[in-house]
């Protein structure tokens, strides 16, 4: 199998957003028992075209067949998922306890091993059998174990302070649902999450038909 990888930055963001509709439509397909794939098939399952599956195929590297195992295989390794990340959420509000009550995370090897917040009376308590940590030890905590991903979902004053305490813990990656948009540099990956940009677009598109 072709394993040429293009560096990360020569990979448009919107090349990046396609690859996760790609792994979810194999994965679908092998659940139906599917032994072949094509680019037109997988191409209509994610509502773009056959050359634009190839183009994006050939721009990661390439394929060495259609084979929904192949496809799965390859498009794992392109996505990271071959191997565990662990996570800490940042929030136990009503926010932060539904990411951590979804389940699918831990079949795709991200892991959410602990929860921070700065409200003493979650202190010894658990979500889905996680422990809630005090939001002061989290600099410890980040220096004690291994964590790959935080996720911040507290509100917009306190999130570029978690950001940097994550940058001086080793952190590389950073899932913000924070009203306020946080920046990548050298050091970590941030990826802002708006949940109202989607209802906004959904609304876009219904006044759009009403022309």
């Amino acid at each position: 199998m072709a394993t040429n990888i293009p560096e990360k930055k020569q990979l448009s963001d919107a090349l990046a957003r396609r690859l996760p509709a790609y792994y979810r439509h194999v994965c679908i397909m092998l659940a139906e028992g599917k032994t072949s794939v094509t680019s037109g098939e997988l191409a209509k399952r994610v509502g773009n075209t056959s050359a634009q599956v190839r183009q994006d195929f050939f721009t990661c590297g390439g394929v060495e067949n259609y084979h929904p195992d192949t496809l799965k295989d390859w498009l794992s390794g392109l996505l990271g998922i071959k191997e565990e990340h662990h996570m800490v959420v940042i929030g136990a509000g009503n926010l932060g306890r539904a990411i951590i009550s979804f389940k699918d995370f831990n079949n795709e090897g991200f892991f959410i091993d602990a929860v921070f917040d700065n409200d003493l009376r979650y202190d010894g308590m658990q979500v889905c059998g996680i422990p809630i940590l005090n939001a002061s030890s989290l600099e410890d905590y980040l220096a004690a174990n291994r964590v790959d991903i935080v996720v911040i979902t507290t509100p917009a004053n306190v999130a570029e302070d978690i950001l940097e305490k994550s940058i001086r813990g080793g952190v590389k990656g950073v899932w913000n649902f924070a009203p306020v948009d946080l920046r990548s540099n050298d050091k970590i990956e941030v990826h802002n999450v708006h949940l109202s940009d989607s209802l906004l677009t959904l609304s876009f598109r219904m006044n759009e038909r009403k022309q």
